[in-house]
């Protein structure tokens, strides 16, 4: 039933999130990024991991280039069999990966730990879940990891209530083109 719901819920919004136009897609990123620059867990944090944007997605590359401008240490993800967070150095250097998003063609085989993870997804709930793609990577990334968890998406993704699965980890804030959500306590 779970499962099912958060298909259709995830149809429903890529469908929306594909018709964007490219012109929107950097508008809407780019009052992301003032957001997220303003935000003091990120601002504080010296290295953070990033997702490369596959399709429509939030773009963060002009987060990354500001984000290695001011210093921070950049992260990117490589998907095998789990989320690998390795150095990112230049876009130059990125190659399709699994299912087609792009990662780094050179990197140490080792995982290097973030402070705070953008965390890439579908639907956004004001509960603090998300729905990714149903892979379930990033939900078992942070079974190990102490990252603080920075969901982006554009506020079209964000729903009052999402179905969950006990396996479900909640992010600790969710930051759109129009809003910060923090959990309600």
């Amino acid at each position: 039933m779970v499962a099912e719901a958060k298909k259709i819920l995830r149809s429903n919004i890529l469908k929306i999130r594909d018709s964007l136009s490219p012109e929107e897609i950097s508008r809407r990123s780019r009052l992301i990024e003032e957001r997220l620059f303003a935000d003091e867990f990120f601002k504080d944090a010296g290295t953070v991991a990033f997702y490369i944007p596959k399709g429509n997605e939030v773009d963060t590359k002009n987060i990354i280039e500001r984000a290695l401008k001011e210093g921070k240490e950049v992260l990117v993800p490589v998907t095998n069999t789990k989320v690998l967070m390795c150095k990112f150095s230049s876009f130059d250097d990125l190659i399709p990966g699994k299912f087609g998003v792009p990662e780094p063609k050179h990197h140490e085989p080792k995982d290097h730990s973030a402070e705070v993870v953008l965390v890439p997804g579908v639907v956004f709930g004001k509960c603090m879940h998300r729905i990714g793609y149903g892979k379930g990577y990033y939900d078992k990334y942070f079974k190990s990891s102490k990252a603080y968890r920075i969901g982006i998406c554009y506020d079209f993704q964000v729903m009052d209530k999402l179905p969950k699965h006990e396996h479900d980890i909640a992010m600790n804030r969710i930051i759109t083109d129009k809003r910060l959500i923090k959990p309600t306590k």
